[in-house]
C-alpha cells in the first residue's frame, strides 16, 4: 500500500500491538475484549449524526475506523486476514451488488433492484433471514426482518393496512390484559411493538431515529415540567396524575 494517512494509521496500530515495545493495554486485547468498544463507537457516531455536529462526527468516525483497523490487526496476527483484505472484499462486494452501476444490468424499478440485492446476499443461505445477526438489538432485528420479507412480496397494500394491524394487535393485548394471562400479555405486547415498527418501515421512517426524536421531545418537556414544579415548590412524588397532566399540558403549550 502507498504511504497514505491510512497506511500510517495501520503502522500506529502495529506499534501499539508490538509484543515488546507496544502499549501494555493494547497488547493484551482480543477481538472479544475490543468488540464492546467497537459497539460504543458506533453509538457515538450515531449521536453526532443526530446532533448534526460535524466536527465531533469527524472525530467519532476516526475512532470507529480505528476499531476496524484494530480488529483487522488482531486477525492479521492470527494469519486470518488484514486490513487490505477487508477493503478489497467490501470493494468487490459493492461492485457485484450494483451491476446497474458498474456493469450493464438494468432494473425496471427499485423493487426489482431490492430483489436482486437480497438474492445476491443469500446464495448460500436456506432462508432470506439467515443473514440477520442474532446479536442485533431487537429493534434493529425487527426492522431488518420486516424489510427482507417485504422485499419478496410479504407486504401491506398501503400504509393504512399497516396501521390497522397495530389496532388488531392492540385489541389482542387488551383482551389478554383483561384475562390476566401473563404469558399471553408478554407475547401480544411483543406483537404490538413489532407491528408498530412495521408501520415505521412502511412509512419509510427509520424507527431508531423516530424513537430518538420522541425521547428528545419527551425529555425536553419533562425538564420544563421539573423547572415549573421547582418554581412552584411542588414535589414530584407528591403530585397526582391529574396534576401531572395539567402541568404537562401547560408545558406543551409553551
Amino acid at each position: 500500500m502507498k504511504n497514505t494517512e491510512i497506511t500510517k494509521l495501520i503502522q500506529v496500530m502495529k506499534k501499539l500491538r508490538d509484543p515488546i515495545n507496544g502499549c501494555p493495554w493494547d497488547k493484551k486485547q482480543t477481538m472479544e475484549s475490543i468488540i464492546p468498544h467497537t459497539i460504543e463507537e458506533v453509538y457515538e457516531v450515531a449521536e453526532q449524526v443526530y446532533c448534526r455536529n460535524y466536527d465531533k462526527l469527524k472525530d467519532e468516525l476516526g475512532d470507529l475506523l480505528f476499531q476496524v483497523i484494530y480488529l483487522s490487526q488482531i486477525a492479521s496476527e492470527k494469519n486470518k486476514f488484514n486490513f487490505n483484505d477487508v477493503v478489497k472484499n467490501i470493494k468487490e462486494k459493492m461492485i457485484f451488488r450494483h451491476p446497474h452501476v458498474f456493469k450493464n444490468a438494468k432494473f425496471k424499478n427499485i423493487k426489482e433492484f431490492k430483489l436482486w440485492w437480497e438474492k445476491s446476499k443469500n446464495k448460500e443461505q436456506n432462508s432470506i433471514l439467515d443473514s440477520i445477526p442474532v446479536t442485533l438489538p431487537a429493534l434493529q432485528e425487527s426492522n431488518k426482518i420486516q424489510k427482507k420479507v417485504a422485499a419478496v412480496g410479504f407486504e401491506y397494500n398501503n400504509d393504512i393496512e399497516a396501521v390497522e394491524k397495530v389496532n388488531e394487535e392492540l385489541n389482542e393485548l387488551k383482551k389478554e390484559i383483561k384475562a390476566k394471562n401473563k404469558k399471553k400479555i408478554r407475547e401480544e405486547l411483543g406483537d404490538l411493538i413489532f407491528a408498530v415498527l412495521d408501520v415505521s418501515r412502511k412509512l419509510k421512517l427509520d424507527p431508531e431515529s423516530v424513537l430518538k426524536q420522541s425521547n428528545k421531545k419527551f425529555s425536553t418537556r419533562w425538564k420544563k415540567l421539573e423547572k415549573y414544579t421547582n418554581k412552584e415548590n411542588l414535589k414530584l412524588n407528591h403530585l397526582s396524575i391529574n396534576q401531572y397532566n395539567k402541568i404537562w399540558n401547560e408545558v406543551k403549550k409553551k
